[in-house]
């Protein structure tokens, strides 16, 4: 990338309902990329563009758009805020060098903030925050500043603070100033004024304690701090941003949204405090793999991190990491082995794209006919084996099991299922072998239902389901060792083996292990095979086991024979053998419930969630808005919205994040 080439990439992160939309639609309209605001509430917001986002005013896919902003380039990605979509957060992080996460001025730091927080630490990525709304009744800004040193680890270092004195005002530590936002353009005029009474003094300490910050944090400033050198803007926004790339300091930035307050301070602090392509740490980490597997400095490398279809089109999104790469190039896919071509590339505005001719190191860009791309394939113009780190995605936790009308229907279903699949790494879909039914599982209750009506629609297929059902697990509690045998005549060969095995349990969480005592090759290899297929059949119910080691000791003759069918089916008997006598019991999924509603409420959703037998973790009680955080099993939570609407007159709301699979009580 040519360094006069000034661009970010950067994901808009939060928990749902803390206003990301409604933010990345004001640095559209700031920008000058739309003319016109379209707000979530009325289902017009150029981001979330899907019917089914629209219909419920949330955001369910993420949405890629780019704007220019005082001569740098923003790529933005905006992202789901309900853990249902999890995956689009996850692949939008993945390719993204910051974020900026957006916390509610009245309810702080939510369930799902501390998740998007912990991906975007994940991949290392410097932040910006923005807490908004903090015109609402019950706002309290500096709580939630205080909250995320507390809870983030991380320091705070606010930039824009609510004023004092002006109505709708925001006061700049940096510059000084304090800044209001005209409403008669929608906040496009921003008028700047000296501090004036209770300003002058709130800027006087909170300049004192960011200059203090920023000692603490920074040589440079720290040594002319000690020498009572005097600290212009210029260096405190260098140290600033010093310290914001190495992950030690947050800038913070306040204002209102859907007010059109606070907006240009922030866009200001993309440009300033985050990093391009060249200073990012998840950039230079792929760079340093390309050295270790002798990929040329100027050679193409792309990263594959979302597939959509329209219709049977398919839509590649790429992450162009290295090189250039133009319209009609081939270029090798290192998971497939071979060479695909790419016959278009585009710029991506939410649903709508333009042509390029070329994309280059930095780029977040679409390509289409790249036909057996899946999501985490890493592209290349020359041959390499490189393969690029995929993304991380939850496992469903619910099933709903779909019955058409006929078996045409069925292929039409399947078809479209195997796209939603490859589209969304989270779901999955499959037919039950003992019911012949078409399975569909997801991460919730939500997820299934925006699932279920695409495929309605899309299909034009009439169909009936069931009830979601909870996908349960099981482990072992004991270790215990067996031994299988094999002696069987099958198509006149006689087939032999004796393997001997054992299982013992693993910590909750730390997932399965299959390993070998056995020297390596052939029957070893086939033998922990068929002990990882014993794993995914499970052992006293029936479902996958969890969290459980396998580990082979022996694979030897029996009856002076030994065959490759043989070692399969007695490492299958070893298995079910050893499963059944390790204590096994079942494993369920357990979701932690965040739940927000007026104070008066307190004592109902208190008693409800004790009649789901949830635990209760934490109750927050303020005068405008109370809290509750409980762990539940998912099984109880079945209509829980539906309930909690009634005990609350629809003025609560919830949300559910897979906490851990646990025994059933």
């Amino acid at each position: 990338m040519k360094k006069h080439d000034i661009s970010r990439n950067i994901g808009i992160i939060a928990h749902i309902d803390a206003g990301k939309t409604t933010l990345t639609e004001r640095l559209l309209f700031y920008s000058h990329k739309i003319h016109k605001l379209g707000e979530v509430h009325d289902g017009a917001a150029t981001m979330d563009y899907l019917e089914e986002e629209q219909k419920r005013g949330i955001t369910i896919t993420s949405a890629c758009t780019t704007i220019q902003w005082h001569g740098t380039r923003i790529n933005i990605i905006d992202t789901p805020g309900h853990v249902d979509f999890n995956v689009e957060v996850e692949r939008a992080l993945r390719v993204c060098d910051g974020a900026v996460v957006v916390f509610c001025g009245v309810n702080g730091i939510e369930s799902q903030s501390e998740t998007v927080w912990r991906q975007a630490r994940k991949y290392g990525l410097p932040r910006l925050v923005f807490i908004n709304k903090t015109d609402r009744p019950g706002a309290d800004y500096w709580r939630v500043v205080g909250d995320i040193g507390d809870r983030l680890g991380v320091r705070p270092v606010p930039v824009t603070v609510p004023s004092l004195a002006v109505e709708g005002g925001v006061l700049h530590l940096l510059r000084g100033l304090v800044l209001t936002f005209d409403p008669t353009d929608q906040g496009s005029t921003v008028h700047e004024q000296e501090p004036r009474g209770a300003d002058a003094e709130q800027l006087e300490a909170r300049r004192r304690e960011f200059i203090e910050t920023l000692a603490d944090l920074d040589d440079a400033v720290m040594e002319k701090y000690l020498g009572e050198e005097d600290l212009g803007d210029e260096d405190l926004r260098a140290a600033l941003r010093r310290v914001t790339l190495s992950g030690q300091a947050v800038p913070v930035y306040c204002g209102s949204a859907l007010k059109n307050i606070g907006v240009q301070p922030l866009m200001n602090g993309v440009t300033h405090f985050l990093p391009s392509p060249e200073e990012s740490q998840s950039h230079a980490r792929v760079l340093a793999r390309m050295e270790e597997a002798g990929v040329k400095d100027d050679q193409f490398v792309g990263f594959v991190f979302k597939v959509l279809f329209e219709g049977a089109h398919k839509k590649i999104f790429l992450r162009v990491y290295n090189g250039r790469v133009a319209e009609n190039s081939a270029v090798w896919n290192s998971r497939l082995e071979r060479f695909e071509k790419i016959h278009k590339l585009y710029t991506v505005h939410a649903n709508r794209f333009e042509p390029i001719p070329e994309a280059r190191g930095g780029e977040i860009v679409l390509a289409t006919g790249l036909k057996e791309c899946v999501t985490g394939d890493t592209l290349f113009t020359g041959k390499s084996d490189l393969r690029l780190e995929n993304i991380d995605v939850l496992q469903p936790v619910l099933n709903v099991a779909l019955v058409p009308g006929s078996a045409s229907d069925t292929d039409k279903l399947q078809a479209l299922l195997e796209r939603y699949c490859i589209e969304d790494p989270t779901l999955r879909s499959f037919t039950d072998e003992d019911t012949d039914q078409l399975i569909v599982a997801g991460l919730g209750e939500l997820h299934l239902e925006v699932v279920l009506e695409r495929l309605r629609k899309e299909s034009g297929v009439a169909f009936r389901y069931g009830n979601p059902q909870v996908i349960f697990r099981e482990t072992v509690e004991a270790a215990a060792e067996a031994e299988g045998t094999c002696r069987k005549l099958i198509a006149d060969n006689l087939h032999r083996a004796l393997v001997r095995l054992s299982v013992q349990p693993r910590e909750r969480g730390a997932g399965n292990a299959v390993v070998s005592d056995v020297p390596a090759g052939n029957m070893a290899n086939i033998a922990l095979k068929a002990m990882e297929d014993a794993l995914q059949a499970g052992a006293a119910h029936g479902c996958v086991v969890a969290d459980a080691e396998a580990r082979l000791l022996a694979v030897s003759p029996f009856e002076d024979g030994l065959t490759e069918l043989g070692v399969r089916m007695a490492a299958l008997e070893a298995m079910k053998t050893a499963l059944s006598q390790a204590s096994p019991v079942l494993l369920e999924p357990i979701m932690s419930v965040e739940l927000r509603m007026p104070p008066e409420y307190v004592g109902d959703c208190v008693n409800l969630l004790g009649a789901k037998n949830a635990r209760i973790l934490d109750v927050r009680t303020g005068d405008f808005d109370s809290g509750i955080t409980a762990m539940a099993p998912m099984r109880q939570l079945f209509g829980f919205s539906t309930e909690l609407r009634s005990r609350t007159k629809g003025k609560a709301f919830y949300s559910l994040v897979f906490s851990k699979y646990d025994v059933v009580g």
